[in-house]
């Protein structure tokens, strides 16, 4: 095998010399070197003068209210936990008149029955309830709003059938207010107000009710019910109230289901009189058309 010569490399020009080490010759190279002088500094640039931007003023907030307790983004502040805690609490006189208005709805849907005890073998399921503020933009207290909820989590399979349900795409709703601006239409919302309270149940279902005032005739704190209608919580709720909207825009409204979205419904040709649109989003219905089409809808 046959090795190629190695290749002489040649010291480039402008490579560095050794210096001498005889210290002798160190001082004669600094004495007769020039000393360097800096180069001038150069001036900053002029800048303009900035104000300084004054610091935000906090928004006042009331004693007790923490970022931890509150949802900027919802508006909502925590309530009690317990009944007890309610009657306790600085504003126990809204919490006592929305907790009345709750036991008054339900007794006016007449959710539940009471009873004396439970069949043997039924299934039966706790509730408690769920008190939150709702805010207004500034900070203050718009509502006291209470809610009687029952721990569906706790239900087994027997207590439910068919738990899924439509829920609205946000672009169809954009796409309605698109139609709406387009065709200079009227825009109504309504908010239905305990919308899970009047739908039938079909399934058997006991709930020990949480602390209160209750109109038990048998005298308890806590007294035992049987379930007429849906309750908030109750994995079947959300499903029969849909059947039971679905079927009032459909039969007595006479409106058409969108194969696109079972939550979007139609009649006549938008723009015209007899046009209109309603998005279904869970317990806020939207209505489009003709304001006088609108009205009578609404009504």
């Amino acid at each position: 095998m046959i090795q190629s010569p190695k290749a002489k490399v040649k010291p480039s020009k402008a490579a560095a010399l050794p210096r001498a080490i005889n210290p002798i010759d160190d001082l004669d190279d600094d004495l007769t070197q020039p000393p360097e002088t800096p180069p001038p500094e150069t001036p900053p640039p002029e800048t303009t003068p900035r104000e300084t931007p004054h610091p935000e003023t906090p928004i006042p907030r009331t004693s007790g209210r923490t970022a931890a307790n509150v949802s900027i983004a919802m508006m909502i502040e925590q309530g009690p936990k317990t009944y007890r805690a309610a009657l306790n609490a600085e504003d126990a006189e809204q919490w006592k008149e929305a907790i009345s208005k709750e036991m008054a709805s339900t007794e006016s849907h007449e959710v539940f029955t009471f009873v004396e005890k439970i069949p043997e073998g039924a299934s039966m399921i706790g509730s408690r309830w769920v008190m939150r503020r709702k805010l207004m933009a500034n900070g203050t207290i718009d509502k006291w709003k209470v809610r009687l909820v029952s721990y569906g989590d706790l239900q087994k399979p027997g207590d439910y059938n068919d738990i899924t349900s439509p829920v609205i795409h946000s672009a169809l709703i954009r796409l309605a207010l698109g139609l709406a601006a387009k065709h200079d239409l009227q825009i109504t919302i309504l908010d239905i107000p305990t919308a899970f309270l009047g739908c039938p149940l079909h399934e058997t279902l006991y709930i020990r009710l949480p602390d209160g005032k209750w109109p038990d005739p048998y005298g308890r704190a806590r007294p035992l019910v049987k379930l007429n209608k849906t309750l908030h919580g109750i994995k079947q709720a959300n499903r029969e109230y849909c059947e039971e909207v679905f079927d009032f825009i459909a039969d007595y409204l006479g409106l058409q289901a969108s194969i696109a979205d079972p939550g979007l419904f139609f009649c006549g040709n938008l723009g015209e009189a007899n046009g209109a649109l309603i998005p279904v989003c869970i317990d806020d219905i939207m209505i489009i058309g003709k304001s006088v089409l609108v009205a009578s809808i609404a009504s």
